[in-house]
């Protein structure tokens, strides 16, 4: 029995490593054959139940190891995590089981790419999938090698691993050298790709445009959700404190603050209100400031996160204009963590935690000055959002030349779960080409250029700031244009690689006429 069951932990054990847990180590490579021993043990599975309960422990065990850091959270999110996710990624080696049977091993590799592909699309979808063990992000931190998400997306990296896999696994299976070529080309031709993006000739992806904004991180190391007497007085301190030293020390175009820094309803209350724009106004300095408002007073528990760009010609003129709150524009969350900010299916109902979101939908772009008076377009998205690259790729359509996240992830203390997250924002920056001011409250913040390269990257749980330039960009990378695209062609294509399958299949059954 566990002679029998070795390939498949295998597998799970690779798989679950290569996610980007264990940076700077770039385990995601480990990912490239992982699926391989489970593969080449069950070509021959003739008994369903029990190529299920190899595929299901493969998958539960990569996930096991995968998310171990939700233990930080609770470990009762840990294991929901792991068991109500798993069947999404064993839907597609299930789809291999029949399609193997039907129209034999070949066939069934040639057709899983798409398949893994499109199921991690669902499980991407879905409104209780948890984002994190999606296969393209094993790649994340291999930039060298991902370059070409600024055409196909992080969907356009998971069928490039899977198809990897399908290539070492046709090697190995062949015994022949020729079948070497494949694998060995299909490594060669994204990296040649990234060579020619990050050396040989970045103006291609970028524009000609060599514009840049000073920005500062605040990172406060202060719970933004903390609820006792003290901690409304505390954030603010330290905003107003560390605001005053990025001032001081480099004059900044632009602050940004972490996720939901001001806990209180900024419009809602003159004082804060007035404390805010005569700050502003003071350090002549737009700021990206998230705040948490509830619309509804006889349901405490609906929130909406909100966030804009205050500058200094809005906090100036807001009395002699006579601006109302109501005129100002908003940005407000849209994708929040499942389970924690908002309930799945029912998102008016409250969380375990006591709290449900109300969502956005409109993608804003800000505008703010630089010390030259040259406007810069930049877009707000907040935490959880990184999670979903359609997203992203919305707010550069909009126009953004660059983007600020604002983060709360101190949930996961010094642990993967933050190099993790910060890892998918690099990808959303190769995706888009766009340079992304990364602000959290307790780290990882940190500024990443248009080709996922980290930079000014601040100490973890330290109150501090951190200021550089950052690149804007105008030009939209074919992604951006066409996010689903890549999706579409994929489907389009498994179907069209099944009928002809499925007519060659019945071509070649003997008639007894």
């Amino acid at each position: 029995m566990i002679k029998r069951l070795l390939p498949t932990l295998l597998s799970g054990i690779l798989l679950g490593l290569s996610y980007p847990s264990y940076d700077p180590i770039p385990t995601g490579i480990l990912a490239l054959f992982a699926f391989a021993p489970f593969l080449l043990a069950n070509r021959d599975r003739k008994s369903f139940l029990k190529y299920l309960i190899d595929a299901s422990l493969f998958i539960i065990l990569a996930i096991l190891i995968d998310v171990w850091w939700l233990n930080y959270y609770s470990w009762q999110s840990y294991l929901f995590c792991v068991f109500s996710q798993f069947y999404f990624l064993v839907l597609p080696l299930i789809f291999h089981y029949f399609i193997q049977k039907r129209f034999g091993f070949q066939h069934a590799i040639l057709l899983l790419p798409f398949a893994y592909t499109l199921t991690d699309w669902l499980a991407h979808i879905a409104p209780h999938g948890m984002q994190v063990y999606l296969l393209a992000y094993t790649q994340a931190n291999n930039i060298w090698l991902i370059q070409f998400a600024d055409i196909f997306g992080m969907w356009g990296i998971t069928f490039w691993v899977i198809m990897m896999n399908v290539l070492i696994v046709r090697f190995i299976d062949s015994k022949t050298r020729q079948n070497l070529i494949l694998p060995a080309t299909w490594l060669i031709l994204p990296l040649l790709y990234s060579f020619y993006c990050l050396d040989l000739n970045p103006k291609s992806v970028l524009g000609s445009s060599t514009d840049k904004v000073k920005v500062a991180l605040i990172q406060t190391n202060l719970d933004s959700y903390a609820h006792d007497s003290t901690s409304t007085q505390k954030t603010f301190n330290e905003i107003v404190s560390l605001s005053d030293s990025a001032v001081l020390t480099s004059q900044p175009d632009l602050i940004v603050l972490p996720e939901a820094a001001i806990p209180l309803p900024l419009f809602q209350n003159k004082e804060l209100l007035d404390f805010t724009k005569n700050a502003i106004a003071s350090w002549q300095t737009s700021v990206a400031i998230g705040f948490v408002e509830y619309p509804d007073s006889t349901k405490r528990h609906i929130f909406r996160n909100n966030a804009l760009v205050f500058t200094p010609q809005l906090a100036i003129f807001w009395d002699s204009l006579k601006i109302k709150p109501q005129d100002i524009k908003i940005y407000q969350k849209q994708f929040g963590l499942p389970f924690v900010e908002l309930m799945p299916y029912f998102e008016t109902q409250p969380t375990p935690r006591g709290s449900a979101m109300q969502r956005g939908s409109e993608p804003y772009i800000f505008n703010f000055l630089d010390a030259k008076g040259f406007a810069t377009k930049t877009a707000l998205t907040i935490c959880w959002e990184q999670m979903y690259p359609e997203k992203m790729a919305s707010l550069v359509n909009e126009g953004a030349e660059m983007i600020a996240l604002m983060n709360n992830d101190a949930w996961f203390g010094r642990s993967g779960g933050a190099k993790q997250l910060a890892s998918f924002t690099r990808m959303r920056a190769i995706e888009n080409r766009r340079s992304i001011a990364r602000c959290s409250n307790g780290g990882i913040s940190c500024f990443i250029d248009p080709f996922g390269r980290v930079y000014g990257k601040l100490p973890w749980y330290k109150a501090t700031f951190g200021t550089q330039e950052v690149q804007k960009v105008s030009k939209k990378s074919f992604y951006t244009k066409h996010p689903h695209l890549f999706l579409v062609a994929s489907a389009i294509t498994a179907i069209l690689i099944l009928l002809v399958c499925e007519f060659k299949r019945r071509k070649s059954k003997p008639s007894f006429k």
